[in-house]
């Protein structure tokens, strides 16, 4: 088995309804168990940035599901590579709404004042799922 981690940028779709992220977490966290994939999701009601991490072949049918879902647009692979150990063992997909990015997290890890995922490097979107990952309360991090 080789172990990856994939991040992408997307943008939710125009007919997008309040609900859909609901839905969205709720499947993930069921089919996200069932193939024994981790991660993360950050999403701004505009944005969406998600880590995925698991066994390659389950990693990449997830990221063609996304690809084809109505729900996200302009899906752009910003990472991908093999990893030794995961960085979001203890949750199936970890939510971070705007509420729980903080300002100072994404003028770190974008350069800029605004959530834009796009505006990103691989290796800093990486950098501030795992950071926001790990500094939110352990009550608002669980799914």
């Amino acid at each position: 088995m080789y172990l990856v981690s994939l991040v992408y940028a997307s943008t939710r779709c125009s007919d997008w309804k309040d609900k859909d992220i609901y839905q969205i977490l709720s499947a993930s966290g069921i089919n996200n168990a069932k193939s024994a994939i981790t991660g993360a999701l950050c999403f701004n009601g505009d944005y969406f940035l998600q880590c995925l991490e698991g066994d390659r072949r389950a990693v990449n049918e997830l990221y063609r599901k996304i690809q084809n879902d109505h729900r996200h647009r302009d899906v752009i692979l910003l990472h991908y590579a093999e990893m030794t150990h995961r960085s979001f063992e203890n949750w199936q997909m970890l939510y971070v709404p705007e509420s729980k990015m903080s300002q100072s997290h994404i003028l770190r890890y974008s350069g800029r004042q605004q959530f834009n995922p796009y505006e990103m490097s691989g290796a800093s979107a990486l950098q501030l799922c795992r950071e926001l990952a790990f500094s939110l309360p352990e009550d608002d991090s669980k799914l």
